[in-house]
């Protein structure tokens, strides 16, 4: 299935001094499957090393041996000769590289002695590895996330309704093409962006298996943080991430310690919020006190909301059936939370918004999400029935005066008095 990262990977093999790449991801998303396929298409000869299956090569990186050695040991494994002339067409893929602490390490010191050499690393974490923070002019990082609503079209063959989508700014849309759209889009919701659940759903359509692949990945993905998760912190780890379906849900979506536990104090808790963030299993959003320029000055540090890793992984995990969603309203499930976090997924992604936050008012009002641009700070309202009390962005706008303002609805895409209506399958093209 085509993942727009490949454009990325492509670029890169192009650059004629390219860095050392690395791949970052939560488990499951398709890094390895997009690593491959890349591969596949651009390096006839590859070594492909995972390091959470291979302990005699975990420990060839993780103890000091010379670049020399270790390309013995890998002509050993692949019948590859590194230290021949030409090795342009070779690809070194090292998997899984946060398994280990001092892994991301060693094989960094290997490629500073191979620069000749394409290698790119992959690992199941999106924060910060160790030592990364000291050689960022020595790597390029690019982080993968399940898959977009325009890549779910891609994969259905529906690329000619994408190109219909990206020109309704100025063609508008055919009022016979929305309902087909809306029909794909609902299917996404249901299945999520998780690339192995998308194929074979394309395959089979079959609900129960979307059900069960989905179930399966959340049980990997649970027995992922029993395994790598540091130990102290692994019961308070589980405890946070079987309560976020909790958490997001109700009516008040701020993280609440209590909600765990009526006893937990947050310092117990807050390593396994981070982990989880880190790892990539959790989205957080920090909430902003103010709504001016820069946001980031009036962060409060203890107001945060915390979603899914995937839509479709969360309707799965609070035991709403693909079946049953699929003759009901899919866009309102949940009081509209699917929504919001699809498009939390859709907007991290666009590359006008850096970092995402959400805002409150003393009484009732709420900004789903707020992100800046340019110096302008911008709210965006997730709306997929029309509210008539709320109305959230003019209670802002009143205290604010801010210019721009963007409310996600099932409307058409159109502009008026400042306000920008996005319809929430055109996300990633606005």
């Amino acid at each position: 299935m085509y993942r727009n990262l490949m454009n990325d990977l492509v670029q890169w093999q192009e650059q004629p001094n390219r860095r050392l790449l690395l791949i970052k991801g939560a488990k499951g998303v398709g890094k390895t499957w997009c690593v491959n396929d890349f591969a596949k298409a651009f390096f006839p000869r590859t070594i492909h090393i995972e390091f959470d299956k291979d302990a005699i090569l975990r420990e060839l990186f993780l103890t000091p041996n010379s670049a020399e050695f270790i390309d013995e040991q890998l002509k050993v494994l692949s019948d590859i000769d590194l230290q021949a002339d030409d090795t342009s067409d070779v690809l070194l893929v090292f998997d899984e590289v946060q398994v280990e602490e001092d892994l991301f390490a060693g094989v960094l010191q290997y490629a500073r002695q191979r620069t000749h050499l394409a290698i790119i690393m992959v690992a199941s974490w999106m924060g910060l590895l160790p030592a990364e923070n000291l050689v960022t002019s020595e790597i390029l990082v690019k982080q993968l996330y399940p898959m977009t609503f325009e890549e779910f079209l891609i994969a259905n063959k529906a690329q000619e309704l994408c190109r219909m989508i990206e020109h309704e700014k100025v063609n508008g849309l055919a009022s016979d093409l929305r309902p087909i759209i809306l029909e794909y889009l609902k299917s996404f919701y249901l299945t999520g962006g998780m690339p192995e659940v998308v194929q074979d759903f394309i395959r089979r359509h079959d609900w129960n298996r979307v059900d069960m692949i989905q179930h399966r990945i959340l049980q990997e993905l649970r027995e992922d943080i029993i395994r790598y998760a540091p130990k102290q912190y692994v019961k308070k780890i589980l405890q946070v991430w079987d309560s976020v379906p909790v958490q997001i849900t109700k009516e008040n979506k701020k993280f609440m310690y209590g909600v765990i536990d009526p006893k937990a104090r947050a310092r117990e808790y807050i390593p396994a919020v981070e982990w989880l963030v880190q790892a990539g299993y959790v989205r957080k959003v920090r909430k902003v006190t103010q709504g001016y320029s820069p946001l980031e000055q009036y962060i409060d540090k203890k107001s945060f909301e915390l979603y899914y890793l995937d839509h479709g992984l969360l309707r799965n995990t609070v035991g709403i059936e693909a079946k049953e969603a699929e003759s009901g309203h899919v866009f309102e499930m949940l009081n509209g939370i699917l929504s919001e976090q699809f498009v939390l997924a859709e907007l991290t992604l666009n590359a006008n918004v850096r970092e995402l936050y959400f805002w409150t008012s003393e009484a009732t009002a709420r900004i789903d999400f707020i992100f800046e641009d340019d110096g302008e700070v911008i709210p965006v309202d997730v709306q997929t029935t029309i509210r008539t009390k709320a109305q959230n962005l003019k209670v802002f706008h009143q205290k604010y005066g801010n210019r721009m303002a963007i409310r996600i609805s099932l409307e058409s895409l159109g502009f008026h008095k400042g306000r920008l209506n996005v319809p929430l399958y055109g996300l990633w093209n606005f």
